[in-house]
């Protein structure tokens, strides 16, 4: 019978192919009565909430999952250069790529990239336990960045409910500068949310949102363009 790979077991052995392989009121009291006008206040509180692209991760005929991976893009990143087509090389991650974010914090992007597949029960808490668990933060030529590597930080629980993603997390961040913060923020919110589909997620750390820890305010979700 073909074996195939466990969360667990792959660490060391798939390093490199698994990496390689995202209501208010208007002060209006004359549109009280059903069927007034919209409330602009509240279309714009929604559309805040960028929708994503990406879809649900499925699962293979032999129970595997191919995890979706969120890291630091590279310094001077251009998207146009990148392509899903592109031959496989070990040393060049981009080539499997599937979706990057908008621009954030130090002028930073999100990479979505995606694991060979492995057996697991829950993608997005593997997806993130393999991204902190790693012993590297820099992968590939050009450089892709996982500051989670370098953190301290322990995945407990994620939940989902609807179009909203939250991550429990125990352990302290690590991070040195606000530039990182951005980064191990965001890189938590894209994994999740690729993971799971959602358009929004809440990060949590000891029972408090992750981003008042870092001393973040904007949590605005990042828009999250597919590649294909």
């Amino acid at each position: 019978m073909t074996s195939v790979p466990t969360f667990r077991g792959v660490f060391s052995a798939f390093a490199v192919l698994a990496l390689f392989g995202l209501s208010a009121c208007n002060g209006d009291s004359g549109d009280d009565d059903a069927g007034g006008a919209p409330d602009p206040a509240q279309e714009a509180a929604e559309e805040e909430i960028p929708d994503n692209p990406l879809p649900e991760p499925e699962f293979g005929d032999d129970e595997t999952v191919a995890l979706p991976l969120g890291l630091v893009s590279p310094p001077g990143y251009d998207w146009e250069i990148y392509s899903s087509d592109d031959e496989f090389q070990p040393d060049q991650p981009h080539s499997h790529q599937v979706a990057r974010t908008e621009m954030f914090g130090c002028q930073d992007y999100i990479s979505v990239m995606h694991s060979v597949p492995m057996v697991t029960e829950n993608p997005t808490e593997s997806a993130l336990e393999y991204l902190i668990s790693m012993d590297t933060s820099q992968h590939g030529s050009p450089a892709f960045l996982n500051p989670l590597a370098s953190s301290g930080l322990e995945v407990t629980g994620v939940e989902q409910d609807n179009d909203t993603v939250t991550v429990n997390l125990t352990g302290f961040a690590g991070s040195t500068d606000q530039c990182q913060s951005w980064q191990i923020l965001k890189q938590i919110e894209t994994t999740a949310r690729a993971a799971t589909g959602a358009q929004q997620a809440d990060i949590v750390l000891d029972d408090v949102p992750l981003a008042a820890q870092l001393g973040l305010e904007d949590t605005t979700p990042l828009t999250i363009h597919s590649l294909d």
